[in-house]
C-alpha cells in the first residue's frame, strides 16, 4: 500500500510538472514587460495614442497562463501606466485575431506558422506593431523582438515594420540589431 502512495505520488507530481511546465522563461517575460509600452512610445505609433496604449497579446490555448502572466509583469512594471497613458492589455487566441485590430502593438507568442502568417496578413491591414518572443518570426514579417545576450537589444525587422505604415525613432533603429535587408518577408 505505502508503495502505490509514493508511486501515485511521483507519477502525480510529474504530471502536474509536465502540464503546468511552459517553455518561455520567467526573466525574459520580464524584460518583454518592460520593452513592450515603450516600444509603441518609439514607434509614430504615439502619435495616434489618445488615453492608453493598447496592446494585445496572441498565444495559443495552451500558454494562455503564460499570456496572463505577460499580462500581470506588464500591470506591476507599470501600474499607473507611462507618460500619461494607461495601459490596455488583451489577451486572445490566435483564431481571434481580430480582436487585436484597435491596438498599438501585438504581442505573438510562438505558435505554427499557419497561425503566425494568418495573424500578420490580418494585422498588416492596419498600422500595429508586431512583436513576438522568438526571433525566428522576424522571417515571417514580424516587426520587432528582443536579442538578449550581454546586453539586451531590440531586434527589429525595418521592412515588415515600413510595411505596417510605421517608422520608429532614430534612437531605437540606432541602439538596434537590424533583421534582413529591410524587405519586410
Amino acid at each position: 500500500m505505502l508503495i502505490s502512495r509514493f508511486f501515485f505520488l511521483i507519477i502525480f507530481t510529474v504530471y502536474t510538472t509536465v502540464l503546468h511546465a511552459s517553455a518561455y522563461d520567467e526573466d525574459t517575460l520580464e524584460i518583454f514587460s518592460k520593452i513592450i509600452p515603450r516600444f509603441v512610445l518609439m514607434s509614430t505609433q504615439k502619435n495616434s495614442l489618445k488615453d492608453k496604449i493598447g496592446i494585445c497579446i496572441l498565444h495559443n490555448k495552451f500558454d494562455e497562463k503564460t499570456a496572463e502572466i505577460l499580462t500581470d509583469k506588464i500591470h506591476t512594471s507599470y501600474p499607473d501606466g507611462i507618460k500619461n497613458y494607461k495601459i490596455k492589455v488583451i489577451e486572445s487566441e490566435y483564431p481571434n485575431v481580430g480582436v487585436c485590430e484597435k491596438s498599438q502593438l501585438v504581442f505573438m507568442f510562438d505558435s505554427d506558422e499557419k497561425n503566425i502568417d494568418n495573424s500578420l496578413r490580418i494585422l498588416r491591414q492596419s498600422p500595429i506593431l508586431t512583436m513576438s518572443y522568438n526571433a525566428k518570426y522576424l522571417e515571417n514579417g514580424v516587426g520587432a523582438t528582443l536579442f538578449l545576450g550581454r546586453k539586451v537589444v531590440p531586434y527589429i525587422n525595418v521592412g515588415a515594420i515600413r510595411q505596417s505604415g510605421i517608422d520608429l525613432d532614430n534612437v531605437l533603429v540606432q541602439i538596434s540589431k537590424i533583421y534582413g535587408k529591410g524587405d519586410g518577408k
